[in-house]
Formats: C-alpha cells, sequence, structure tokens
C-alpha cells in the first residue's frame, strides 16, 4: 500500500514536471494581442461603437455597441476565458461607452456644425515573452490621423497635431493614467496570457493534406496544397519541382485560417504558364507534428479515353434508358387495362336496376 502511495506521488510529481518544462517551452514564443476601437458620433450622441482583439493574427472575438455582445470568433478560447470573464469583459465594454461620448464631445466640440459624423479608434497593442510583457502601445486617431501615441516603457504622450495639444492635462492626469494602465493589463495582457496557457494544454494535431490540379479556360495549370485541421498554427508550405526549390509560376495562398473547431486551415496554389507541363511538382509540408517535411507529390495529368471508347459508352447509356422507357410503359399500360376491367366487373355486379317507368 505505502508503494503504491510513493508510486502515485512520483507519477504526479513527473506529470507536473513535464507540464512545466512544456509551458516554459512555449510561453517562451513572442506573442502579440492587438485590439482596435471604433467610434462613429456627433458631439452629443455616439452612434457607433465597435471593438476587435487579434491574437497573433488571429480574430478572437468581437463586440459592436448594437447587440452589446461579444462574440467569439475561436470556439475554444470560450474554455479558456470562461463564462465570467466574457461577462466581465461586455460590461466593461458596455461602459466604456460614456468614456467614447466623452471623447466625441471634447475632440469635436469646435465643430460648428454639431451633427457633423466623427471617427475616433483607439488601437491599443502589447507582447508578451516567456509570460512577461515586453512592449505596450496605445493610439489615438481622430478622423483617420494619428493624434496622440504612448509607448507605455517610455510612459510619456506624444502629441502629434498641435491642436489637440490643449488636452494634454487630460490624458496625463493620475486617473487616466490609472484607467489606461488597468485595461491595459486587463484586455491586452491577461486575456492574451489566458489564451496562449489554455493553448498549450490542447494537444497537437498534424495536417491532413491535399494535393490537385487543374487546367484554367486559359489553358494554364493550376496546382493546389491544402492543408488543414492542424494545431498549432505555425506551419510551412512550399512548392519543390524535381526536389528543387525555385520560382515556378505565380504563387498565392489563403494565409493560416482557423477552423471552427480551433484548428487551422491553410491553402497554396501554383499558376504555371501554358507551356509548363505540370510534371516533377511536389507540395513539401514542414508541421511540428511531423517528424521530417512531408512530401505530396501532384497527381499526373489524367489521359484523355479514346473517342471510340466514349462513343460506346454513350450508346450503351442511350440503348439502356430507352429500355427502361421500354418496359415503364408497358406496365403501365398493363396496369391501366386491368383497373378498366375491374372497374366493369364491379360495375356490372354492384350497380342496382333501375325501376321500370
Amino acid at each position: 500500500m505505502e508503494c503504491r502511495r510513493r508510486w502515485r506521488w512520483f507519477s504526479s510529481a513527473c506529470f507536473l514536471i513535464l507540464v512545466e518544462f512544456a509551458l516554459r517551452e512555449t510561453m517562451a514564443v513572442r506573442h502579440r494581442h492587438v485590439g482596435q476601437f471604433t467610434a462613429v458620433g456627433t458631439t452629443h450622441s455616439l452612434l457607433e461603437l465597435s471593438a476587435i482583439s487579434f491574437i497573433d493574427d488571429v480574430e478572437v472575438g468581437s463586440y459592436n455597441k448594437v447587440h452589446q455582445q461579444i462574440i467569439i470568433k475561436v470556439p475554444w478560447t470560450s474554455k479558456a476565458l470562461g463564462v465570467n470573464y466574457i461577462t466581465q469583459r461586455r460590461n466593461l465594454l458596455v461602459d466604456h461607452e460614456k468614456h467614447f461620448l466623452w471623447m466625441m464631445h471634447y475632440f469635436a466640440k469646435n465643430d460648428t456644425n454639431h451633427d457633423r459624423n466623427h471617427t475616433g479608434q483607439l488601437l491599443a497593442d502589447c507582447e508578451m515573452d516567456n509570460d512577461i510583457k515586453v512592449n505596450s502601445h496605445v493610439h489615438i486617431i481622430w478622423d483617420g490621423e494619428e493624434i496622440y501615441r504612448i509607448d507605455e516603457e517610455v510612459g510619456h504622450w506624444e502629441y502629434l497635431k498641435p491642436e489637440f495639444k490643449k488636452y494634454q492635462h487630460i490624458l496625463e492626469s493620475p486617473f487616466w493614467t490609472d484607467l489606461r494602465k488597468l485595461y491595459m493589463n486587463q484586455y491586452c495582457v491577461d486575456l492574451m496570457r489566458k489564451i496562449v496557457w489554455y493553448s498549450i494544454l490542447r494537444d497537437n494535431v498534424p495536417p491532413e493534406v491535399t494535393v490537385s490540379r487543374r487546367v484554367n479556360r486559359e489553358g494554364s495549370i493550376i496546382l493546389s496544397c491544402t492543408a488543414t485541421g492542424f494545431y498549432p498554427r505555425s506551419i510551412l508550405l512550399r512548392w519543390e519541382k524535381d526536389g528543387k526549390l525555385g520560382v515556378w509560376g505565380k504563387e498565392t495562398s489563403t494565409g493560416t485560417l482557423p477552423n471552427a473547431d480551433s484548428t487551422f486551415y491553410l491553402r497554396v496554389t501554383l499558376e504555371l504558364p501554358p507551356e509548363d507541363s505540370g510534371m516533377g511538382y511536389t507540395c513539401v509540408v514542414e508541421h511540428i507534428e511531423l517528424k521530417t517535411p512531408a512530401v505530396y507529390p501532384v497527381p499526373e495529368k489524367p489521359t484523355r479515353e479514346k473517342p471510340w471508347v466514349l462513343t460506346l459508352g454513350i450508346m450503351l447509356a442511350v440503348i439502356l434508358l430507352l429500355s427502361c422507357a421500354g418496359i415503364f410503359t408497358a406496365r403501365k399500360k398493363r396496369k391501366r387495362g386491368s383497373t378498366g376491367q375491374l372497374k366493369r366487373s364491379f360495375t356490372s355486379t354492384t350497380s342496382p336496376t333501375p325501376p321500370p317507368l
């Protein structure tokens, strides 16, 4: 019994050590979170407020004033954040409406037309390395022009438009300084940390790869290489011809996109010039779950069927169709004749004889 307890303790300790090691390895990768707030309104009303959040260039959530709800774009992030956390963030966003209305009022109060619409934007970004915040910036944009920005490592606002310098005392006041730092930690750092730590505990999944070829209307060969269902996000797809790298034609890419199940998707295509036969091409895929680069050859050009084979196939199809039509017509006539005979018999046996006049 004592040995069993010791074994359980030893197994648990080993597991925790392995998890801690994996967390440190993954957290050592830099991650970046960008939040964008956009407000549209006049000096006396806020017509629209929206927010979008990106982590490592992937949109994870959005918010708009109309529905006053946070829309999660990557499903598993709901589990990472939890219902209470999402509800708190939603309530904060609703509360922010008065802050953006204040911005509209002050920045647009010199406008003689008080019903004119203005657009105010706040861009915030932070970067984390080994679970430590290393960069953090805030940008304020008014009607498409940046008017303020701050590097939080430096700690001082830059005023990019002289006419807005008169609000310097407001931005640098203790109240707005503390509020900015609080929101940057809550919105930018904490949210990113929760999502990144949760993603570390997910199992890595190798990509499912398909390679195809087709000919477009102009006669050029289009090669496609699709990788889907993989995790984590980092992946590399490249084209090789006869085992060599090169620029063989016009390459396009969808970019790495999230799937509904929180895995990722990527497609790259290669348009070859008309004189290229498309032979000897391969799609090479590199992913953390693939021990070595995987090579997927492009299917060979399909051979066309001989004319007499195609003609014979069409004739057989026509004969089969006519035969089926003939059988169907014959059965229908037979059934109609049987029904008429039965009807006459039924009438002769059941119809009453009319009384004599």
